[in-house]
């Protein structure tokens, strides 16, 4: 009967309200499930079975004892990159793994909210690249067509959900690793502004402006989570104490911004270009005004990210790894990393002040607008042409994601529905910083009218979103 059972929050707390399923049976099902799938590289480690079920019959009792639990019961893994006590932390790289002596905060309150840990999920190798096939010990197939990509660098997290793995994931997110896969397998992936959920226990890419995103099959799913995550955290340098700002439920009419036509680029990928027109037309149906706008500014805060003193914060993380095995990293992120020493300390200085520049200008630009709002990817690759491109096509994947992050913006993939060739297409919402919860009526609104199934399951949007 569960294999039949959608997990989404909506259908999967019905069934233990009206008690058609429990933690611990939703727990065999999950464990079930992977093994039927087959390798397909989605996990790196699962949680051993009879832990996640003692964690399952621990969850009931502290529910039955009267303890409030938020995610009741709701199974979820998170990126390799991730510390989970007594579990190595391989960030996709054998040379580099380690066992974490304690649970990264994420971990803490998702347990402590009652969510149930399944395991880590595969990831492009040191979470640099947007492609998900950065893995010298094997890729994950994206959820729709095993030609393309599935995206990264979180790809395992978007895909876990997309299959019916496990009801959310947490992944990392420096240049868009947390809507990439989402958009690539039709999932929402929910990029928090910088400081707003703890990233202490991850390793880092860009520490100073990391996030942990949130992958969920629908957009009420996702900011629940968000609800549990967000929070000031000391151990965090870069935690911010500011409460996230009160939604402000728009009305009938509501302003958008858009890039001029001429800034928009899809790389010759017709079916992106046509599903992201129709879904602007859903936003007018929905009593949106698009105003243009010069996306320069924006585009090059995103050019920063890898073609600047900003990618040597990297070397805090990995440059150990670069120097005692290169062989074993993945040549594209080798050249990164390797490029990453070229930069000098005045080099550093001026990009950090023309990034602060760019912050003011682009900022000044969303005042008042509801939402930037963009494809999430321009062109969805195949494999075949990162392993012909592999720099380029990355890159590609990065346009209208690199610069969020180093902005301070908050942001959301939300899936619009399927192109015309049955692949996914994901539309994002970006704000100004801590107007994360003000995103959430349009995205909700905006996944309602557009999107039909929930990530590659059969299941539609439940009644109640």
């Amino acid at each position: 009967m569960l294999e039949h059972l959608s997990l989404d929050f909506t259908r999967l707390r019905h069934a233990y309200d009206h008690q058609d399923a429990s933690p611990v049976a939703v727990v065999r099902e999950i464990y079930r499930r992977i093994a039927a799938h087959g390798d397909r590289h989605i996990w790196l480690q699962l949680a051993p079975l009879d832990a996640v079920l003692q964690q399952a019959a621990q969850v009931e009792r502290r529910r039955d004892a009267g303890e409030r639990l938020p995610l009741y019961g709701l199974p979820y893994g998170v990126k390799d990159n991730i510390h989970v006590a007594g579990m190595p932390t391989t960030s996709g790289c054998a040379d580099f793994s380690y066992t974490a002596s304690e649970d990264a905060a994420v971990v803490e309150r998702l347990n402590a909210a009652g969510a149930l840990f399944i395991g880590k999920q595969n990831m492009d190798q040191f979470a640099t690249g947007l492609v998900g096939v950065r893995n010298l010990d094997g890729s994950c197939l994206n959820a729709f067509d095993a030609d393309y990509i599935p995206g990264g660098s979180s790809s395992g997290s978007a895909v876990a959900v997309a299959v019916g793995h496990v009801a959310f994931s947490i992944g990392s997110d420096t240049g868009g690793s947390g809507r990439i896969p989402a958009a690539c397998n039709n999932v929402v992936g929910l990029k928090p502004t910088p400081g707003v959920v703890s990233t202490y226990g991850f390793v880092y890419c860009n520490r100073s402006f990391d996030v942990a995103p949130v992958f969920a099959l629908t957009v009420d799913d996702a900011y629940q989570v968000l609800d549990v995550l967000a929070g000031e955290d000391r151990r965090d340098l870069y935690s911010r104490p500011d409460p996230l700002l009160s939604v402000n439920a728009f009305g009938a009419g509501f302003e958008f911004l858009v890039p001029h036509a001429e800034q928009l680029e899809f790389f010759g990928d017709e079916q992106s270009a046509r599903q992201y027109q129709r879904s602007l037309q859903v936003l007018a149906e929905l009593g949106g005004t698009p105003r243009a706008i010069d996306l320069s500014p924006f585009l090059e805060a995103g050019r920063l990210l890898f073609d600047s003193p900003l990618v040597a914060e990297r070397l805090v993380s990995y440059g150990e790894t670069l120097a005692r095995a290169p062989e074993s990293i993945h040549p594209a992120v080798r050249a990164s990393l390797q490029k990453a020493k070229s930069y000098d300390a005045e080099q550093t200085y001026k990009t950090l002040y023309r990034l602060r520049e760019l912050q003011r200008e682009t900022h000044h630009t969303l005042q008042g607008a509801t939402a930037l709002v963009l494809p999430t990817y321009g062109r969805l690759p195949t494999c075949a042409e990162v392993r012909d491109d592999p720099l380029e096509v990355n890159a590609r994947m990065g346009r209208y994601t690199y610069f969020a992050n180093p902005l301070r913006l908050s942001g959301i993939s939300v899936p619009v529905g399927l192109r015309d060739d049955g692949l996914p297409f994901g539309l994002s919402l970006l704000g100004l910083p801590l107007h994360d919860l003000r995103l959430r009526d349009l995205a909700s609104r905006l996944q309602r009218h557009a999107a039909g199934r929930l990530g590659a399951t059969n299941w539609s949007l439940p009644d109640a979103v």
